[in-house]
């Protein structure tokens, strides 16, 4: 790397929560230029030490510097931005119904109107958004608002560490690759990138260096091109088991629901995988079938036809919904864990034939814990002091074990958890088949789809595809999904 003084370093950074170490003499450097794909399981210490730097929390031991200037205190978050720290997270810290001109200047010196509009144009030409100032936030999509979040960035002043938390976990892949050639084009001017992400394609396909953490401490840290997939996931997780992939007879048929390209069906111990593009029609149908969309649609659950106005009203029937936003749509974030398992369920009444008191909660949760491992805190802390790989765990748990769905509606289940967590959920999921749930599974990604489920529709606008699972499942998601896009393009129009 050269004997240039580096750009950002830690140097014995150590973090403890009480009893509890979440930061173990972390010591690395980064030069200008380079871009550190940073991983690690969930709990690993990733968040906490992108926290260190960006003045969220301070170290209990050890420091950090940037271009050789030390730092042993906690920061102020005003005050890592004007030391050059940029940090944009997977919801970009936006106020949403505000202007995209007063948030590139919230919280930061106002300067006169005309220098105001000359600064926001140079920094949202700089990252190639074209934005009209006057739009509110909200209207945006989520690789926009990330645009405008980086170039709040850039009016802090001079840009030297870039810090990506969970970047690309909610994007497709065309604003995928426009956020990877900005991360590119940043680290040719000198900026000094660190990644975290749990998509292991995109590490590998952007980085130069792969730091690995693990317990707290730095385990792995290599050049990227030493890496194949395979190997990082055996560097994430040393003791990473093979799922056994066993195929279920299928049973009775449980969901019957008409789309404009045809019909779905599911039956009792299916997978059922519903893939299209980000943001696409696979979730909208997923929402409807919990109750959850703001338009009811009648379908077949068990050979009756329902029409669900409320999740409510759903869960009376045995559909659960796992939603995509597991922070804001499905968990109590002040609620301790245990709470959030077992919350819909408490005061079960005698009609339903059981009654859910504090002590069956207890026993319930420590079996769901076991069952899916559960890793952080005790299940009295609040959900939110738990990793985001564990809190998906929570919520997913809540659906499986204080009842057996009849089915069970899940949203991207293993967006953002490590390849272990991942592991853990697809177990749980199929093991809920396998007692004779039907399972529905909402994605945009194509490995997450082939990784859990026996067979998938594909769905774009209104056509719509089956296919079966084979050997090579998930090339032929993509193949079919690209197929089904290419009609699309040629009834445009042509104009002369």
């Amino acid at each position: 790397m050269g004997n240039s003084q580096p750009r950002l370093a830690f140097a014995g950074v150590t973090v403890d929560f009480g009893a509890t170490r979440a930061l173990d003499d972390i010591r690395f450097e980064v030069q200008p230029g380079e871009i550190i794909g940073l991983l690690g399981h969930n709990g690993a210490g990733k968040s906490t030490l992108l926290n260190v730097a960006t003045g969220v929390i301070g170290a209990t031991e050890g420091s950090f510097s940037v271009d050789g200037a030390e730092v042993e205190r906690k920061l102020s978050p005003r005050d890592a931005a004007r030391m050059g720290i940029t940090v944009i997270h997977q919801e970009p810290a936006l106020a949403p119904n505000m202007s995209v001109l007063d948030n590139l200047f919230l919280a930061r010196e106002q300067p006169r109107s005309a220098e105001r509009t000359a600064l926001a144009e140079q920094a949202l030409e700089t990252v190639g958004a074209d934005l009209p100032f006057d739009m509110p936030v909200e209207a945006l999509g989520l690789g926009e608002r990330q645009l405008v979040d980086l170039a709040r960035g850039l009016l802090a002043g001079e840009m030297k560490v870039l810090m990506l938390d969970e970047p690309t976990a909610a994007l497709g892949k065309a604003e995928t690759e426009a956020l990877h050639a900005l991360i590119r084009d940043f680290a040719s001017r000198g900026v000094s990138v660190l990644y975290v992400s749990h998509r292991l394609p995109d590490i590998l396909e952007v980085c130069t260096r792969i730091v690995v953490l693990r317990g707290g401490r730095v385990v792995v840290d290599g050049a990227a091109g030493e890496f194949t997939p395979a190997r990082l996931a055996e560097a994430l997780v040393p003791d990473l088991r093979s799922l056994d992939f066993t195929h279920v007879e299928a049973g009775a048929e449980v969901l019957r629901y008409d789309a404009p390209g045809g019909a779905i069906d599911a039956r009792e111990g299916e997978v059922v995988g519903l893939f299209g593009m980000a943001g696409g029609e696979q979730f909208d149908i997923a929402a409807r079938l919990a109750g959850a969309a703001g338009s009811p649609h009648e379908y077949t659950l068990c050979g009756a036809r329902v029409r669900f106005s409320s999740p409510a009203r759903a869960i009376r029937r045995g559909v659960f919904f796992v939603p995509q936003d597991r922070d804001t749509e499905g968990l109590i974030a002040s609620e301790s864990g245990r709470d959030n398992v077992m919350l819909p369920w408490y005061g079960t009444g005698p009609s339903r034939g059981w009654w859910v008191s504090a002590k069956t909660g207890a026993e319930v949760y420590e079996r769901a814990r076991s069952a899916l491992d559960v890793r952080g805190p005790s299940g009295d802390a609040e959900v939110g002091q738990f990793s985001g790989g564990n809190r998906q765990k929570h919520l997913l748990a809540r659906w499986l074990y204080p009842q057996k769905p009849v089915l069970l509606v899940l949203a991207q289940p293993t967006q953002g958890v490590d390849v272990g967590a991942k592991l853990d959920i697809v177990e749980g999921v199929r093991a809920a088949a396998h007692s004779g749930a039907a399972v529905i599974v909402a994605s945009s990604e194509s490995d997450e789809i082939a990784s859990m489920c026996d067979r998938a529709y594909i769905v774009l606008g209104d056509r719509m595809v089956e296919i079966p699972r084979t050997q090579n499942f998930n090339e032929e998601l993509l193949a079919s999904l690209l197929s089904l896009a290419e009609p699309a393009a040629d009834s445009i129009p042509q104009t002369t």
